[in-house]
């Protein structure tokens, strides 16, 4: 039978910061006061002190290539160098970032450390992203319930996220395709079955799709080059967004100075206008041959296949992920062509290969009781529906104005059932269209902005916070004038948009 605990240590590594303010937080958690917790770096911890009825919380974020941060880096050499610790019980919360290689490194190092000197886990160690905090939510209480004697409350506590990236994507069942219009191009809402993942995610996320190339791109290829094996050679390459070095080299190659002309600086616009819904066959069949550019050569320039990102539409805390995604299917040169990934997740075996990756520039603000101002075109509107899921999902009735934009009311109203819903319900308090070819004259969002400028100019004074999402070309522009226009900057030199920007309350997702 265990000892009782005589002693509880809150120790933590920590870099920027994050870790050393959530063992505060856990210092000061009520269920913990009985225990009078410390609160301490690392380093500051003796580590031949522990021991019989000792607790050690540890939180630990990993710096670089998974090494511990500069305040526990002596804690960690102590460590290794100590003998067993039969008597002692801790817990390890990990924070890290996903895109590293080592994602959550030190932290895994610690627990096995402690384990090896036959130290006792209370609870399965964390590793947490960026959204740390959501676990750390979840966590808390559950420790404190431990604590107290309820050992049997952690027991299926398991809050770990997956590395996952683009050499190792998670395969993830698509449960549903639904179309959200009536005209062309369409606009799919797909889910996507996250179950078994470990991916965890807020509203405002990113879900990256690696796709595989079209098989008919891929045969087309090979017919062009005469050899079958470019099929094979060639799947797992990008296809459709040669990169200017891979087209520099293709000239040189292939001698084209068609195509060097392009690449110059001043021809930028005839080169973006000749590559727009372009692939590399069709650079290939315009600028090269076979004999001055082998298949060897190209596969050798190009590039794996880049992921595509995509917003999430859905909540934190979902087993599914959501995605409103526009079909890109159209006919060139006379082949048929289709979006890499949305052809993939449209047309595809039924799965996607996807990771995620946090966005927290698009996170809700932490400020229960700050309104919102939403403001999305087309698409665009997928991050927005996440974030107004994750209000209901935590009952949160703040106030909230969607500005949303497409073509016609009739055939483009992505969501409208579930938008007029929401309205109805009380949980969307004002919803403004702007359908752009509706009526004689166009009427686009920034438009429905200064309409209604009255109320938007009201919850900006109020410290609303502005969420923008679509086309970069066409809406931050347009957007930002008409914020300017409705509310005067401080002075001169300081516009209102500046203003939001400088106040972390300017949220743009623009692709």
């Amino acid at each position: 039978m265990a000892l009782p605990i005589q002693r509880v240590l809150v120790g933590y590594g920590s870099e920027s910061g994050n870790a050393r303010a959530l063992a505060q937080r856990l210092g000061a958690f009520p269920a913990l006061q009985a225990f009078a917790p410390q609160v301490l770096p690392f380093n500051a911890i003796d580590v031949a002190s522990l021991g019989a009825g000792d607790v050690l919380l540890a939180l630990s974020s990993s710096f670089g290539d998974g090494e511990p941060p500069a305040n526990a880096e002596q804690f960690a050499q102590a460590l290794r160098q100590a003998p067993a610790l039969p008597g002692l019980r801790y817990a390890v919360f990990g924070l890290g970032d996903t895109g590293y290689p080592q994602f959550c490194g030190f932290s895994k190092m610690l627990d096995a450390l402690l384990a090896e000197r036959q130290a006792t886990p209370v609870l399965q160690r964390v590793d947490a992203d960026a959204g740390y905090a959501q676990f750390f939510e979840r966590w808390a209480p559950v420790l404190g319930e431990v604590l107290a004697g309820r050992a049997e409350a952690g027991r299926d506590l398991r809050l770990q996220v997956t590395a996952y990236g683009q050499d190792h994507a998670f395969s993830a069942p698509i449960l549903s395709r639904r179309r959200l219009n009536g005209s062309d191009p369409a606009a799919w809402h797909l889910e996507l079955d996250l179950r078994g993942s470990g991916i965890a995610y807020r509203a405002g996320d990113t879900l990256h799709v690696v796709p595989g190339n079209d098989p008919a791109l891929l045969q087309a290829l090979a017919r062009w080059y005469g050899q079958d094996e470019a099929v094979g050679l060639l799947a797992g390459k990008e296809l459709r967004l040669p990169g200017k070095g891979v087209l520099r080299e293709i000239a040189r190659r292939a001698g084209s100075e068609t195509l060097k002309g392009l690449l110059k600086a001043s021809q930028r616009q005839a080169l973006d206008a000749y590559l727009h819904g372009s692939d590399v066959l069709d650079v290939l069949h315009d600028h090269a041959t076979p004999d001055t550019l082998p298949l060897a050569t190209l596969v050798e320039l190009l590039s794996p296949c880049l992921p595509r990102a995509y917003s999430i539409a859905s909540p934190a805390g979902a087993d599914t992920a959501a995605l409103c995604i526009r079909e890109v299917r159209y006919t060139r040169n006379g082949r048929e062509r289709r979006g890499t990934a949305t052809g993939w997740l449209l047309d595809g075996d039924g799965s996607a290969r996807v990771y995620c990756r946090s966005n927290p520039g698009f996170h809700l603000p932490a400020d229960p009781h700050c309104p919102l101002l939403l403001v999305g075109t087309g698409t665009g509107i997928a991050p927005l529906i996440g974030l107004l899921q994750e209000l209901h999902a935590n009952d949160d009735r703040r106030q909230v104005c969607l500005v949303f934009g497409e073509k016609h009311r009739q055939h483009d109203f992505l969501y409208r059932q579930q938008l007029q819903d929401w309205q109805a319900q009380g949980r969307l308090g004002t919803l403004h269209t702007a359908f752009s070819r509706d009526g004689q004259c166009k009427y686009y969002v920034q438009d429905a902005l200064a309409e209604h400028a009255t109320q938007v100019r009201e919850l900006l004074q109020r410290g609303a916070h502005l969420y923008l999402c679509g086309n970069k070309q066409h809406l931050e522009g347009a957007v930002q004038q008409a914020v300017n226009r409705l509310l005067p900057g401080p002075d001169d030199d300081i516009t209102a948009w500046g203003t939001l920007q400088a106040q972390g309350r300017l949220h743009c997702e623009l692709y």
